[in-house]
């Protein structure tokens, strides 16, 4: 089943024949040119190719597991004389063919430039065995993702970030380690404990070739990874036995735990039960704001035992705006998350459908929604900010600075505060995020595509790295260009956040009326831009919405899908219907 979905014979012919062009191509080429090297550039482009196919593994198969927990199938698998290691097993299998088909579908093509001289036996040992290697860590963390969600989505994004963090945390900790340590090298084998790292090592001898001490590192960062891979499926073979017992919404009774949600759980429903009993719904459980108190106390924690390592040059100036700027950003992403996956998973199990026949009205639901997350959020976005406002002020200590330094670090310090203090006060940013999750139903891909990575934070983050490697730790520094720069960037992100208020403040929800032509809401005083268009067009058009079909995971609408519009549905113009009025 998992491979007929999929269609992995076309896909597969399709993989193999641009390879094969590909290939002659290169041969073509360098036998035009009476290039010597088209043998490495050929395996170069070949291996891309591959690590390409290894980082499409995690869409392709992290929902194996999280399918069957959001659609409650997986205790009827155990119920169909299954036993545990049997379903896993046969998960694992389905998803390593589907990983497995394009990568093996030009595999043969890697001998090639080996066969041309291009690169020699020991390159092409490790690219053959290296790939393979790499796709079976991909497919545990997919698994392993998969197993610990209920939705395709928020698996393939655990699935990401595991990966992330495994490769890419002793590579940071080997490089902090020499430049944050006095007089001390730390030793490669860091480095070992990354899966990147063999692929690093690959490719450098693609230029120059290995070396008796690289060969060894390679075979044994091999024998790390696989064993990497082991304990992954393992952790996720015991997650899958465990889990498809429990009840979702059960935790254990008698603890301390239960006591304090007890109480919680009882204000709200003085606060809210008559106001908006859906807020009060939506505000009840436990998961959000646990999840956002274990990422900030976990970046905190880690924070303070990197100081406690390296107390004499932990501590600077680029070192609290990166600090901070992670802080608000991890928080930004959970908000928006915890936004996307309410609307989503309740479109997807039709409980809106059962609500809207109450007299509960689709205001009420939004506006339950955003309270909903003031209350999840409001002490990790509390703490977040006097975090910030504690490192603003920690940070003058650091160094002198000149009058001019001065403003732009106070400027600095503004945006990041501001950001922090209006993370569960302005919902600007979770909105759209609110309208796309409920349009088609998957929680993390609203997110990812209504915000995606934002752009300006990590340039930032990487600009402060830099600083501390390159010789700029001095920033700010006083100069024009700075000046200029910081002050641009403040009036620019104050007049957006100014003109965003004043038009989300005018007019009212009675006279505005949706222009579809022009895509903006349009009253008699006003027009309605920003943030706005997606609160009032979520309360129009939510009855419209749930009433539709949700879309599949592999429908191929979502590759044309604008996440600021309605969803397409099958066989209906939206378009023309709204001019037929």
């Amino acid at each position: 089943m998992a491979l007929r979905k999929l269609r992995p014979v076309q896909v597969r012919f399709w993989v193999a024949a641009v390879a094969v062009a590909g290939s002659v191509v290169f041969l073509w080429l360098g036998a035009m040119v009476g290039s010597r090297g088209i043998g490495r550039v050929l395996d170069q482009g070949l291996c891309l190719a591959g690590l390409y196919c290894v980082m499409r593994a995690p869409m392709l198969t992290a929902g194996a597991l999280a399918e069957e927990r959001r659609n409650g199938t997986l205790g009827l698998l155990f119920l169909s004389g299954l036993g545990p290691m049997e379903v896993f097993a046969s998960k694992f299998l389905s998803s390593a063919l589907v990983a497995f088909t394009n990568l093996l579908a030009f595999f043969p093509m890697l001998a090639l430039p080996f066969l041309l001289g291009g690169v020699s036996f020991d390159t092409f040992l490790a690219t053959v065995c290296g790939l393979p290697t790499l796709m079976l860590f991909a497919l545990s963390m997919s698994l392993l993702a998969s197993a610990l969600t209920r939705e395709e989505g928020a698996a393939t994004i655990l699935a990401v970030t595991l990966g992330v963090l495994i490769c890419g945390m002793p590579p940071l900790l080997h490089a902090a380690q020499n430049h944050f340590s006095t007089g001390f090298v730390a030793r490669p084998w860091w480095l070992l404990l990354s899966p990147a790292y063999g692929a690093s090592l690959a490719w450098n001898s693609f230029r120059s070739g290995f070396n008796p001490g690289d060969l060894a590192a390679f075979w044994r960062n091999l024998a790390v990874t696989a064993g990497l891979s082991i304990v992954a499926l393992a952790v996720a073979a015991v997650a899958l036995k465990r889990m498809w017992r429990e009840r979702d919404d059960a935790f254990s009774g008698g603890t301390a735990f239960d006591a304090i949600w007890r109480k919680r759980r009882a204000r709200l429903a003085k606060r809210w039960l008559e106001a908006n009993p859906f807020a009060w719904l939506a505000s009840r459980e436990w998961k959000p704001c646990l999840l956002g108190w274990a990422v900030v106390g976990g970046m905190t924690t880690a924070w303070l035992l990197c100081w406690a390592a390296w107390p004499a040059r932990w501590l600077s100036v680029q070192n609290f705006f990166v600090t901070a700027t992670l802080l608000n950003a991890a928080l930004a992403w959970l908000i928006r998350h915890a936004a996307a996956k309410e609307l989503g998973l309740a479109r997807q199990n039709g409980a809106y459908e059962l609500l809207l026949t109450t007299p509960l009205e689709p205001r009420q639901i939004v506006e339950g929604q955003l309270a909903a997350l003031r209350e999840y959020f409001r002490g990790p976005a509390n703490f977040v900010f006097l975090a910030n406002a504690a490192m603003m002020v920690a940070g003058l200590g650091m160094r002198t600075f000149n009058g001019v330094a001065l403003v732009e670090y106070f400027l600095i310090w503004a945006f990041l505060l501001t950001w922090s203090w209006s993370q569960t006060r302005w919902m600007s940013r979770v909105l759209p995020v609110m309208w796309a999750s409920l349009n088609c139903g998957r929680p993390a891909l609203a997110v990812w595509r209504t915000s995606g990575f934002n752009g300006g934070s990590w340039f930032w983050i990487v600009f402060n790295l830099n600083s501390l490697t390159r010789g700029l730790g001095e920033f700010p520094r006083g100069s024009g260009i700075e000046l200029v720069a910081v002050t641009a960037f403040g009036i620019f992100m104050g007049g957006a956040w100014i003109a965003r208020q004043i038009l989300s403040a005018s007019g009212s929800m009675a006279d505005a009326v949706w222009d579809p032509k022009t895509k903006t809401w349009t009253s008699t005083t006003s027009k309605f831009t920003g943030h706005r268009v997606y609160e009032l067009r979520l309360i129009r058009e939510f009855r419209e919405i749930v009433q539709e079909q949700v879309p599949e995971a592999g429908d191929a609408r979502f590759k044309l899908w604008n996440p600021k519009e309605r969803f397409p549905s099958k066989g209906v113009d939206w378009n023309m219907l709204a001019d037929q009025g």
